[in-house]
């Protein structure tokens, strides 16, 4: 009868102590990374922003007060031996000044709306070692869905000072990538299509992929119709937790030229993953390198 009493209390305390299940994740965890473009506009209106234009061509459809940096073509290196490799870090100094930054800038980058040059200037900026860098969500895209201000043409900045400071921790070679092929507590994401992956598609000697890599193609994060936002936080997280991309494991992003990587670099970034290393030299140098082990 006593323990009959007691019930209802031990049912309580069982309840309390039960783990809750994780929330769902409303917004990313570094969602100041990530712009759109209303928030975009009342920034503009109110701060003092660096404001980059990433897209490869000129246009007369530019968002007021952007100077122009084709970052893809910029950022490549042409005399180096593995094809689109970035530039080193004195000419990436060399341009950031000609083009007017500080080290004190707050810098916002935008493209045609995938994310792929905003995110290859954002992985430039961050390894050599600038770290207040936002992309504008769906681009130049996101900005007209708004019906927001724009002008025909670029602006010119005074030569700026800005000074390299480059972070290793943020980048590793072809030797640290065969180590980590290996290791439990690294990740090896591929950002290429599966067809690349597979090697039903050979873009460089030898098709296939890393041992132990996880494939993710770059898009898979972005709205698949319309403008080409990125996912909600929730998705995102669920499409890596699926295939064990999880933040207590150490990310290796790469595709072919490092681009696409540049993108998933961002992503996980904005997704609140501190320890990632994006491979510059991917498929391009791998493939082609006579020791490397292909799946």
């Amino acid at each position: 009868m006593r323990f009959l009493n007691l019930l209802p209390l031990l049912l309580f305390i069982a309840i309390s102590c039960t783990p809750a299940e994780n929330e769902p994740l409303t917004d990313y965890p570094n969602t100041h990374l990530l712009l759109d473009a209303i928030e975009l506009q009342e920034l503009l209106n109110s701060e003092d922003i660096f404001l980059i234009d990433a897209r490869p061509e000129v246009t007369d459809s530019i968002i007021p007060g952007s100077v122009h940096f084709a970052a893809v073509s910029e950022l490549t290196d042409p005399d180096h031996p593995v094809a689109s490799f970035l530039i080193g870090p004195d000419l990436f100094q060399q341009k950031m000044r000609s083009i007017g930054l500080d080290n004190n800038d707050r810098v916002v980058v935008y493209d045609a709306g995938n994310s792929l040059a905003s995110a290859r200037l954002f992985y430039a900026l961050d390894y050599y070692g600038f770290s207040n860098t936002s992309i504008l969500n769906g681009g130049i895209q996101g900005w007209l869905n708004e019906e927001l201000p724009l002008e025909n043409s670029h602006i010119t900045k005074e030569t700026g000072s800005f000074r390299f400071d480059v972070q290793e921790a943020k980048s590793c070679d072809i030797t640290y990538v065969m180590e980590a092929a290996s290791d439990p507590n690294k990740i090896i994401f591929d950002a290429r299509s599966a067809d690349e992956y597979t090697g039903t598609d050979v873009r460089a000697e030898r098709g296939g992929h890393i041992p132990n890599a996880v494939n993710l193609e770059w898009s898979n994060v972005l709205q698949p119709d319309g403008i080409p936002t990125f996912l909600p936080a929730q998705q995102i997280q669920d499409l890596y937790s699926s295939l064990g991309i999880t933040p207590d494991k150490e990310v290796i992003p790469h595709c072919h030229t490092n681009v696409r990587g540049s993108h998933a670099y961002f992503t996980l970034r904005l997704m609140g993953y501190d320890s990632v290393r994006a491979y510059e030299g991917s498929w391009s140098e791998y493939g082609n390198f006579e020791g490397a082990e292909v799946q």
